[in-house]
């Protein structure tokens, strides 16, 4: 007898601890996401350059922790020759990979076009591709509110359009920082 009513006070107590469990995940399938994000880049290869801009985009988690968003960015290139204003715009996939606690996790990838009001890079095009994949973690600061930031790899060129000659690329590492809102 005191077995059952040890057993039936253990289960009692499991089904408590599941109903209070946290979520498996913040990012369930059918969210929505708006993201506000800080960037710097600086070039690591033969066309200096530091980029500075910010970017703003949309998503929606078509699968648990699986995102896909456009994104506006406004950017300012300080490289060789006329600095430049660039406008991009692109699609990204965001894929959280490890939700702990109020920390996730994530890889992402994104690919757009950039338009620049002078050649960039110098011997370049205004009109250009843009690369970027990257790693970052997400920090739950309130509720649906969280904090992003992470690093990529930022590659702009125009793949040859106008020919190798007039295909110069910048090859960055990109740090940022941001807030992300779920709804």
């Amino acid at each position: 007898m005191r077995i059952i009513v040890m057993v039936l006070l253990l289960s009692a107590g499991i089904a408590r601890a599941d109903d209070i469990a946290p979520p498996a995940t913040h990012f369930p399938k059918g969210t929505f996401d708006l993201t506000l994000e800080a960037d710097y880049a600086h070039s690591f290869d033969i066309s200096r350059a530091r980029v500075e801009g910010c970017t703003v985009g949309a998503g929606y988690y078509f699968r648990d922790n699986m995102a896909i968003s456009v994104e506006a960015a406004g950017f300012a290139i300080d490289q060789a020759g006329p600095n430049s204003i660039v406008s991009e715009f692109d699609l990204r996939i965001r894929h959280h990979l490890i939700n702990a606690g109020r920390v996730s996790f994530f890889l992402d990838f994104s690919a757009g076009v950039s338009y620049a009001d002078h050649r960039t890079p110098n011997a370049g095009t205004n009109f250009n591709y843009v690369l970027q994949p990257g790693l970052g973690a997400a920090w739950q600061l309130h509720d649906k509110l969280f904090l992003i930031g992470g690093a990529r790899y930022w590659h702009l060129s125009n793949a040859d359009l106008e020919g190798k000659t007039r295909n110069p690329s910048i090859n960055a590492f990109e740090g940022y920082v941001g807030v992300m809102a779920l709804f």
